[in-house]
């Protein structure tokens, strides 16, 4: 069942400027005199357009913000610009017990002070995670109804934090885009904020988190789930190091590349973030491998320097998009301007061709079995396999409807029944064979260059055009766009995806940078320097009622 904001005493969202009318904040002591309730105080202006979690910490100190009434802005701008409006259509569902779960942190926080600087931030999950009382469907119309009894244990550490739940983001259903990136049976599609005729890449939340329809969003990269809708979103995103976040509570893709990452505005907000969600989890034993795990992530972000960091440069990945191409060259003259020494590196062919050779028989064996897993514990009338999931989806009640399942998907649902399964011969040997060996050879280039980072083109083109509303401008010539992120994806490589720049027709574009593992904390420090330096970061130009 889709969850829909209760609206009531929302406050008014102001005609042609991107400043919201928030209630004043309750008394910080008991001892303070009794405040007028919350409707009949004068409101104060406060800007959730690209608002970070500084500014709004420093308001919510101040007495001129609470959590309730950020909370609120959010939802309306939800039901103005998701709902109604330009209808990004970024949400599946949006947790009707926001505002009241941020009114209880607003108590909390006068009694007891906060928890810490995810105290009161709302925040928007992927609809393939776990979220309790809401309805989690990985966009499969299907699973419509389908809720969990936890919190997957990313969102148990986010409410740990303070974290208020705002929505769910849509998703390429499953998390496979089948050739219609941001698609889902149970969300429809998704249109990117910067040009509502383009793709968001893989998933939503990168959409509503550049339109601000919440402060961050968790969500899930198996081959660029995460960094893909950064890039066209002009946003931050941390695909971490496999092994440093849980995904206990996600509805699998394929988990021996899968993580758990993040999407902010900013990289002082991403840290903070994953300062929240990186912890030990017992549900996923591979969360127990990172070798001195950091307990702070932002400490230092403000003393970050390029200078004399040597990068290497992945020369491969040209030629896909002009504009792409002289973006990434500018970002790379930027760079030696900070004082950054540049190296050119070349990939060996099987990371290079890692979808082909991996990747594909990966996820198609791996698939089945694992969503089979996650779907023994739905509800009775809910799918309890892949076979069945894949019945109801070709039944006439959600085939007949206005957002059927595509073909493509159908398709893959059927490919993964036939997979022979987790003792594939093949399949084994590329976990025993062709995985180590991409982390070898990439740790070998690290090791022989003395790289602190590897620099490339997060996708090869900009946003790809809506199927159903085909933008003619759209201008690829690369097989495969998403072929840069696959490095990370083989390599269990943490990447951090940025804003390098913008085409001429305003659509935004992505550098990434690659770490060594578990080197998320430096990784940070350069992209915080990268982002001070390039501020290429800018909302999307959106209509306000």
């Amino acid at each position: 069942m889709t969850h829909r904001a209760h609206t009531a005493r929302r406050w008014p969202l102001a005609a042609h400027c991107a400043a919201v009318w928030l209630g004043a904040a309750a008394a910080a002591v008991s001892a303070a005199p009794p405040q007028p309730p919350a409707d009949e105080r004068p409101p104060t202006a406060f800007d959730v357009v690209e608002a970070d979690i500084a500014s709004v910490q420093a308001a919510f100190a101040a007495g001129v913000l609470t959590a309730e009434a950020l909370t609120r802005a959010y939802l309306a701008r939800i039901e103005a610009l998701d709902r109604a409006g330009p209808r990004l259509n970024s949400l599946i569902a949006v947790n009707p017990r926001a505002a009241d779960d941020a009114a209880a942190l607003d108590a909390e926080r006068a009694a007891a002070g906060a928890r810490g600087p995810l105290h009161g931030i709302p925040v928007i999950v992927r609809d393939d995670l776990d979220t309790l009382a809401l309805s989690t469907t990985a966009g499969s119309a299907a699973l419509r109804g389908h809720e969990p009894l936890r919190d997957a244990f990313v969102v148990a550490r986010l409410r740990a934090a303070g974290a208020v739940i705002l929505a769910k983001a849509n998703l390429s259903e499953l998390g496979l885009a089948a050739g219609r990136p941001g698609y889902s049976s149970a969300g429809g599609q998704t249109s990117n904020p910067y040009n509502r005729r383009r793709a968001p890449s893989l998933a939503g939340d990168g959409a509503a988190v550049a339109a601000s329809l919440g402060m961050l969003a968790v969500g899930t990269d198996t081959v660029g789930g995460v960094r893909g809708p950064a890039a066209v979103s002009a946003l931050a995103g941390l695909r971490p190091s496999l092994g440093l976040t849980s995904r206990a509570g996600v509805v699998p893709t394929a988990l021996s590349i899968e993580v758990t990452g993040l999407l902010a505005r900013g990289v002082r907000d991403l840290a903070l973030a994953l300062e929240a969600v990186a912890a030990e989890d017992p549900s996923d034993p591979r969360t127990a491998d990172p070798p001195g795990r950091p307990g702070h992530y932002a400490d230092g972000l403000a003393e970050a320097t390029l200078d004399g960091v040597r990068l290497g440069v992945a020369a491969d990945y040209r030629g896909g998009n002009g504009e792409v191409d002289r973006a990434f060259a500018g970002a790379q003259a930027l760079l030696r301007a900070q004082g950054a020494e540049l190296v050119e590196v070349a990939l060996p062919d099987g990371v290079l061709n890692a979808r082909a050779e991996m990747l594909d028989r990966l996820i198609e064996t791996e698939f089945r079995d694992q969503v089979n897993a996650y779907l023994l514990h739905t509800e009775q009338g809910k799918p309890h396999s892949l076979k069945e999931l894949l019945r109801m989806s070709e039944s006439s009640l959600i085939a007949g409807s206005p957002t059927p399942v595509t073909s493509g998907q159908l398709g893959v649902y059927r490919a993964a029944l036939r997979s022979p399964g987790l003792a594939d011969l093949q399949y084994l040997h590329i976990l025993s064979n062709g995985l180590p060996a991409a982390r070898a050879a990439i740790a070998d280039i690290f090791a022989e260059q003395a790289l602190d980072a590897l620099v490339l083109p997060t996708m090869l083109c900009p946003a790809s055009s809506l199927l159903h509303d085909y933008d003619g401008s759209y201008d690829c010539d690369a097989d495969d766009p998403l072929q840069p992120a696959y490095v990370a994806s083989v390599a269990g490589l943490p990447e951090l995806t940025l804003p390098m720049g913008w085409t001429n027709a305003g659509l935004p574009l992505g550098l990434s940078l690659v770490g060594e593992p578990f080197s998320e904390a430096r990784l940070l420090a350069l992209g915080h320097a990268f982002e001070q330096a390039v501020a290429a970061r800018r909302p999307p130009q959106l209509p306000l009622p």
